[in-house]
């Protein structure tokens, strides 16, 4: 066969592993089989861990061209794998300086705190309505997620993500859609920082166990058929904390 009637030679496989794995995978991709992600979403979804994880620290740029050579790929797909990311809140695209890790000011943290307590009322109402035998097994399973990983410090960076993982379980399940996506790019936003708030400062270990009654006793009262009212003055005081303790949840 001439060299004309050749079918063309498939792109090569990028240098750097993409996996199915970490914080973002479970926000930005939830409910969608790895293998239908596209080029660009798989490559958000591994720079979006390194800026959840703060190998591209809040403000600092992220180049095209570097991450097209790590990627071996061009750099229309880096382009729209940062497109991604600005959609969710990770990155901001300036127009001559590009692209850079976003980075939260003291209020924008404050307006995201208080924008998932309005939505997270609503959702715990919703979900305790009639969660049904599936459901509160698995919000069971979350909960032991959390139990398992609250009492040490190590595993903080563990325990940010099953504390937004039951948040955002119990907001998929509470029947509104829109409630579940909005907590979920608001939770992409402030993991990063959240995730200080647990192991810094004078407040973090009681923050933590806070966290953890709050859910403990919400499950309950769900196995039970009991009401939540009782528990949310709890959950506006952990809400309350955060924003008291503001100072140590940013760089």
């Amino acid at each position: 066969m001439s060299a004309a009637r050749r079918a063309p030679a498939a792109p090569p496989e990028p240098a750097v592993p993409l996996q199915a794995t970490g914080v973002v995978a479970s926000r930005l991709m939830m409910g969608r089989e790895a293998m239908a992600w596209t080029l660009p979403e798989q490559i958000a979804v591994a720079v979006g861990d390194r800026i959840l994880s703060e190998d591209f620290a809040p403000g600092s740029r992220i180049g095209e061209e570097s991450l097209a050579a790590e990627f071996q790929v061009s750099r229309g797909p880096i382009r729209d794998a940062l497109r991604v990311l600005e959609h969710v809140g990770l990155v901001t695209i300036h127009t001559r300086r590009g692209a850079t890790a976003s980075m939260l000011t003291p209020e924008d943290l404050r307006e995201i705190l208080e924008v998932r307590l309005t939505l997270l009322l609503p959702a715990l109402h919703g979900f305790a309505r009639a969660p049904g035998a599936e459901l509160l097994q698995q919000l069971r399973r979350h909960l032991s997620a959390l139990e398992a990983l609250a009492g040490e410090e190590r595993y903080t960076l563990l325990f940010t993500d099953a504390l937004d993982r039951i948040m955002l379980f119990v907001a998929h399940h509470c029947g509104n859609r829109r409630i579940g996506s909005i907590l979920t790019t608001l939770s992409l936003q402030s993991f990063r920082y959240l995730r200080r708030g647990h192991t810094r400062g004078p407040n973090a270990e009681a923050g933590r166990a806070a966290s953890l009654r709050f859910y403990r006793d919400y499950t309950r009262a769900c196995e039970e058929g009991g009401s939540i009212e009782p528990l949310l003055p709890h959950l506006n005081q952990i809400y309350v904390d955060r924003a008291r303790y503001i100072g140590d949840y940013l760089p």
